[in-house]
């Protein structure tokens, strides 16, 4: 756990600082752009100044008030969710298999989530007798929130109120996915993997120039990998540009080529693209 530690011999040379912008002209008083912040952070990292995981750290602090929820959520079909109908003991193996702290509540079906148990009070049910008992009886209020919420909003709000997980809904009410406080941190500190995680490669370079990529790469990684312009306005993944660009869900083999790329459907589950092969075409 990090910890804020108090520097009360800084504080003299802060109440200097002050002082001394109070007197400056106006015209020097403008805030410098993002453009000129990250332009100050690369020759900083140029010069060694600061490390690369520290430039990148300050680049994804600037663009959080950029970014919204749909972008970092997991999405409705990588959700793990538990029946309200489901007893305790139930609901409490369902979570330590899939190794997870925390699952929404379903009543009817996804779309239909009204509430999240945490495996601390599953467990503490189950030792007090009460594992044969309803998963309701366990259950705390879940947290909604819209999908074009923004990122830096939300971090504020879950560090006010305690909340570790918020239910994404679309435009039209529907489940659109899960967001977690550790999902938000790692916009700013890159992937957070514990001991129970097994990271998935999202890319994997391969000869002549081909690459094997995940469905669920981004857009925008994908284009500062290659250095292309391959259109993100209406998805956010490989897997959405090419449902996007075929307009129907594709077949393993189907290819689509844009911006110079080949991009072929190697694997699928079910509806989900999860490996494409990458080629210059």
């Amino acid at each position: 756990m990090m910890t804020r530690h108090s520097r009360p011999e800084a504080l003299p040379e802060r109440r200097r600082g002050r002082r001394r912008r109070s007197g400056r002209a106006k015209n020097s008083d403008a805030p410098a752009s993002e453009d000129e912040l990250i332009a100050l952070t690369d020759a900083a990292a140029r010069a060694d100044t600061i490390d690369d995981a520290e430039r990148d750290m300050i680049a994804s602090a600037l663009a959080l008030d950029r970014t919204v929820v749909r972008e970092v959520m997991a999405p409705r079909a990588d959700m793990v969710t538990v029946d309200a109908a489901m007893t305790v003991t139930e609901a409490l193996e369902m979570a330590i298999d899939r190794g997870l702290s925390r699952l929404p509540v379903c009543s009817d079906d996804i779309d239909d989530i009204v509430g999240v148990v945490l495996l601390k009070d599953l467990a503490r049910s189950e030792r007090s007798g009460g594992g044969d008992g309803n998963v309701r009886g366990s259950m705390r209020r879940a947290v909604f929130v819209p999908e074009t919420k923004r990122v830096d909003s939300l971090l504020a709000e879950m560090r006010t109120d305690g909340g570790h997980l918020a239910i994404v809904v679309d435009e039209y009410g529907g489940t659109a996915g899960l967001v977690t406080l550790e999902d938000l941190v790692e916009e700013l500190v890159g992937e957070i993997f514990d001991e129970f995680d097994r990271p998935e490669k999202l890319v994997e370079s391969l000869a002549g120039g081909e690459a094997l990529l995940h469905g669920r790469m981004p857009v925008d990684q994908l284009n500062a990998l290659v250095g292309a312009a391959l259109p993100d306005d209406h998805w956010d993944t490989v897997g959405g540009l090419i449902f996007g660009t075929l307009g129907h869900v594709p077949e393993v083999g189907e290819t689509v080529e844009v911006d110079g790329l080949g991009l072929r459907v190697e694997h699928m589950e079910g509806r989900r693209i999860t490996q494409v092969r990458l080629t210059r075409t």
